[in-house]
């Protein structure tokens, strides 16, 4: 059974070997384009580097995959273990660290004043779900009337470092999100509220 599941291990890292190079690579080499071509945003919120997080943690997860395999046959004698061990965790690292930025800008969301947004952004989520009675679905007119109303009668606001005025929270879509971060001078963005991914910004 044992002998099975190495080669199973080997056939894996056969099969996951150049693919896995691959994603290596290009996350490595668009972690660095980023990090060279990288403008400051007018935003604290950037779909581009969202949707390249995302992308990135589907890259790793299938190199992941290959180093199960290589876990299982680690100890094999076959060439196809010791190329792994030479070329994958180089590569797996240093893409890691090209898009460690990228990282830690959409990590961030989670800590600090962006922490508090987060909680805002939940909370009035949640009050505009109360207000029209469901979880989902296209505000009508007169649901975005109502939820608009309410927000000019009760403004949410909270104080960011990086921005000279408070920012508020308002609605912004008919479909959930629903509300989303008036940053000040047409500056607008939706977050998810749970993983504060930037679903849109302007």
């Amino acid at each position: 059974m044992s002998r099975t599941v190495k080669r199973l291990g080997l056939t894996l890292l056969v099969c996951w070997f150049v693919p896995s190079t691959c994603v290596a690579v290009s996350l490595g080499s668009v972690g660095a384009l980023q990090a060279l071509t990288a403008e400051p945003t007018s935003i604290p919120g950037d779909p581009p580097i969202d949707i390249l997080l995302g992308g990135a943690l589907c890259g790793w997860l299938f190199i992941l995959i290959g180093f199960c395999g290589f876990f299982v046959a680690r100890h094999e004698a076959d060439p196809i273990v010791r190329l792994w061990r030479r070329v994958l965790p180089p590569l797996t690292v240093l893409s890691l660290l090209a898009l460690s930025p990228t990282v830690a800008q959409v990590g961030g969301r989670h800590f600090g004043e962006w922490r508090r947004l987060k909680s805002l952004l939940r909370e009035n989520e949640a009050r505009v779900q109360q207000m029209i009675g469901r979880t989902e679905g296209s505000l009508s007119e007169e649901e975005s009337a109502l939820v608009r109303a309410w927000f000019l009668e009760h403004p949410v606001s909270l104080r960011f470092e990086s921005e000279p005025e408070p920012v508020r929270i308002r609605l912004m879509h008919s479909t959930p999100p629903y509300v989303g971060v008036d940053f000040g001078r047409g500056r607008n963005a939706v977050f998810d509220p749970v993983t504060m991914l930037c679903l849109y910004s302007d």
